[in-house]
């Protein structure tokens, strides 16, 4: 008898050892927002309440996961971050940015916890934000105006301001280049088109960004948009003074993924 207690007990001790070293799941995929793909090398964290931090990154399929033993209890938040080596099978080159989306939820228990990602795709010219266009000869900005004629294609500027403003605050390791344009109807299109591009990085700085992190540049009028031949052809005033709207603007591309103060 006394074997087959040994037995027993053994079997209940090796039980609950085995139980003890089971684990709670936290995982999920992280995709593209323009286009479903999986996106690898996206940076995932988990921070829990009892003060233990994890790291990990998506793997070539945008699948993440973490496994906590069951006898951790703590509250948990997860979320996401991105640098240069954040990619997918299309866009290798230019990367994405993260956002504020996270996850939370609790450990005490065997439940499993899904959390899927989308990450904003940045395209060749690595747009963060609409353009901004400036009427002729000026550093004042008509996209309001544009906004009244067509709202689909064309963005306030303060929204386009707040939207810059949010994406660099989302993403704290990113430093950009703000490129200021002229047209070939506008004088002096050297220092106008840097003007421009300062305006909008002394917005940024006042909202609270890192100056550091912006670099303003002007173009004048050497990178048209729309050539002169285009414009030309147009049938009307209203039309060319609209193409050439599109030469006075301002754009944003990423400099750089690792910014540190």
């Amino acid at each position: 008898m006394k074997i087959y207690f040994y037995i027993f007990l053994s079997l209940v001790v090796c039980n609950r050892l085995i139980s003890q070293e089971q684990f709670v799941s936290i995982s999920g995929i992280v995709t593209s927002s323009q286009n479903n793909e999986n996106v690898t090398n996206a940076l995932i964290h988990l921070q829990l309440t009892s003060g233990l931090n994890f790291e990990t990154k998506t793997d070539s399929l945008g699948h993440y996961e973490f496994k906590i033993k069951n006898d951790t209890i703590s509250n948990f938040i997860i979320k996401i971050a991105s640098d240069r080596l954040t990619t997918s099978n299309s866009n290798k080159k230019w990367g994405f940015l993260a956002n504020k989306d996270f996850g939370k939820g609790n450990l005490n228990g065997n439940i499993s916890f899904v959390k899927n990602f989308h990450l904003t795709y940045v395209t060749h010219c690595g747009p963060l934000a609409p353009t901004i266009l400036f009427y002729k000869h000026s550093i004042i900005s008509c996209n309001d105006s544009l906004y009244k004629i067509d709202s689909t294609y064309n963005y306030k500027f303060d929204d386009v301001c707040n939207q810059l403003y949010i994406t660099l605050k989302e993403n704290p390791t990113v430093s950009i280049e703000i490129d200021g344009h002229a047209s070939t109807q506008e004088k002096n299109h050297e220092e106008l088109s840097l003007y421009r591009a300062q305006l909008i990085k002394e917005i940024l700085i006042a909202k609270g960004i890192n100056r550091k992190r912006i670099e303003a540049k002007g173009w004048g009028n050497h990178k048209l948009l729309v050539k002169d031949g285009v414009i030309r052809k147009a049938k009307t005033k209203e039309e060319k003074k609209m193409l050439h709207a599109k030469n006075q603007r301002v754009v944003f591309r990423i400099l750089n993924w690792e910014f540190k103060e």
